[in-house]
């Protein structure tokens, strides 16, 4: 959407309020460096540019945007047809040559993103090469978790610096071309995450195929998007007051026509009753005469109304009186994510945690067990740092899957840690891509029974790195399960060190006698022995 600074040219994209060679000297100071990212998104390709001494945030010097509908020829053909690659390699040439005029080449201070409108293309890879051999551009396709990731991060210290946000329940929704990714929060503490199959340019398709009269358009949309959205209303308590945070272009735009300012960084509301107005206004305009009245390209102008009857649809079902704007967009946040060298914080990790925790509720998994084994796991993680020398992100993964490594005992006893593995690779966890998901539901699914072969059709498909850390981090596991076997929570406090090839755990407050930890211990550590070439022993501390 052409809002704010983003601005189109039928060839070049150019900056409104500089020349390009003032757009060059503005990148040259003392230890500044630009950076870039360009989103291939369902109804545009945007990029932002910007600029950081790489210790301090990235400040955006300007957002190009230009339409091109690479949506429309996946959701109703499959597939993303050549004329319109075509156009979309003389988009990315155009843009590349803005970056030179930047000074921007190294290519880690580029990032080229792709979201669903290429993810679900059946001819991806073809695009992707034919892309990259035209241009010289490699461009990423990224998951729904990763949106939904890099939105968090983009979007939490906005609701930290306003006091009604602070502490209270917010729905954060982008209604994208395919998808609409919602976050709800509670504080700062995500208590949902997950992409629901609506967006303007499905909806936009279906008024096209039902050939339904103008007059008709707007409550068919409103029957789909209800129908979207009723899953969402049942994860808010009710008669909770909820505040309502709608991201993206149409939103801006809307914001824009009501005369309301969007403030360089912060959020700013507009009435719920303003916005019902506007877009009854524009339900009622044809899409050539939204094109001409605000200058809007046709794939912009063809989506603009089922955005905005989206995200008022969804303020509406839940029961506010306004919606909060914010200038932020998926470029922005991606921006100043390539300054952040570690996005495992501590802080995030707690999100992923909070996620797997609603998960386990969800199945009615015996959280006070589940939670123990997890720390049990993460003692003997860190006990174990010398020897596997994994990272936060692997923590984090061990921690989940032992979370949810019994969430499969709501299918059947029988076979549930199979069921656990099917559950959770096919659930909404905040902050996981698809690979790392993936990993997870494999170490919760080799907590019992048989350890991973090469002859597990799902296991033999990762590569050799993910091999050894499923191996690795469900050996571990294995042993956090073995020393909780009653579920009892008698080994309370453990001391792990290692000594003379013994990993020897040493229990400081048991409360009781640890024969059958003991005996479970003598199986279950197999796995751990092999693959760390340590063998475990059970100790028990004086009394």
């Amino acid at each position: 959407m052409t809002t704010g600074n983003e601005t189109t040219q039928n060839d070049l994209p150019v900056r409104a309020d500089a020349a390009p060679d003032a757009a060059s000297e503005s990148v040259r100071g003392a230890n500044a460096f630009p950076l870039a990212v360009i989103e291939l998104g369902t109804s545009a390709i945007r990029m932002a540019v910007g600029e950081s001494d790489g210790s301090s945030r990235v400040r955006v010097l300007e957002q190009l945007v230009r339409g091109l509908s690479l949506g429309k020829d996946t959701f109703t053909q499959g597939e993303i047809q050549r004329k319109t690659l075509q156009e979309t390699i003389r988009i990315l040439k155009s843009y590349r040559r803005k970056l030179k005029e930047y000074q921007c080449s190294d290519p880690k201070h580029i990032r080229i993103v792709a979201t669903s409108a290429v993810r679900e293309a059946t001819n991806r890879i073809e695009v992707l090469d034919r892309i990259y051999t035209a241009t010289g551009l490699s461009v990423e396709i990224i998951d729904d978790a990763e949106i939904a990731r890099v939105t968090y991060l983009g979007v939490r210290p906005l609701l930290q610096n306003d006091p009604t946000l602070a502490d209270g329940l917010t729905v954060v929704a982008e209604v994208g071309g395919g998808n609409t990714e919602v976050l709800v929060l509670k504080g700062k503490d995500i208590i949902h995450s997950q992409p629901y199959r609506l967006g303007s340019l499905r909806l936009q398709q279906m008024i096209i195929h039902s050939q339904t009269t103008r007059s008709r358009m707007g409550s068919i949309m409103i029957g789909q998007i209800d129908r979207s959205f009723e899953p969402l209303l049942d994860i808010i308590p009710k008669n909770s007051p909820v505040e309502y945070v709608g991201l993206g272009g149409d939103m801006r735009f809307a914001a824009k026509v009501l005369g309301v300012e969007l403030p360089a960084s912060g959020l700013t509301r507009i009435g719920v009753e303003d916005l019902d107005k506007l877009t009854g206004k524009l339900l009622s305009l044809t899409v050539d005469r939204i094109m001409r009245k605000h200058h809007l390209e046709l794939s912009q102008a063809e989506t603009l109304v089922p955005s905005l009857l989206a995200n008022l649809r969804l303020a509406q079902l839940l029961g506010c009186s306004q919606l909060l704007i914010t200038g932020l967009n998926l470029r922005d946040a991606l921006l100043q994510g390539m300054l952040r060298s570690n996005d495992w914080s501590t802080d995030f990790c707690d999100q992923i945690v909070n996620s797997a925790t609603e998960l386990a509720r969800k199945y009615q998994v015996d959280l006070p067990h589940a939670r123990h084994v997890a720390e049990l796991a993460r003692t003997l993680f860190r006990a174990l740092q010398s020897e596997h020398r994994m990272d936060a992100r692997c923590e984090t993964l061990l921690y989940v899957a032992s979370l949810l490594h019994e969430i499969g005992l709501f299918v059947g006893l029988s076979g549930y840690h199979k069921h656990s593995h099917y559950l959770i690779s096919h659930s909404e966890l905040f902050g996981l891509n698809k690979q790392d998901q993936q990993l997870v539901a494999m170490i919760a699914r080799y907590h019992r029974r048989a350890a991973p072969k090469p002859t597990h059709e799902l296991f033999a498909r990762l590569d050799r790195d993910n091999r050894v850390v499923v191996s690795r981090l469900a050996g571990i596991l294995r042993v956090a399960v073995a020393l909780d076997h009653t579920g009892s929570q008698r080994v309370r406090d453990i001391e792990c060190t290692i000594e003379r090839h013994r990993l020897i755990v040493t229990v400081r407050n048991s409360a009781g006698d640890l024969s059958l930890e003991r005996m479970e211990l003598r199986q279950k550590a197999l796995l751990l022995e092999d693959t760390f070439g340590l063998g475990v022993l059970l100790r028990e501390s004086p009394r």
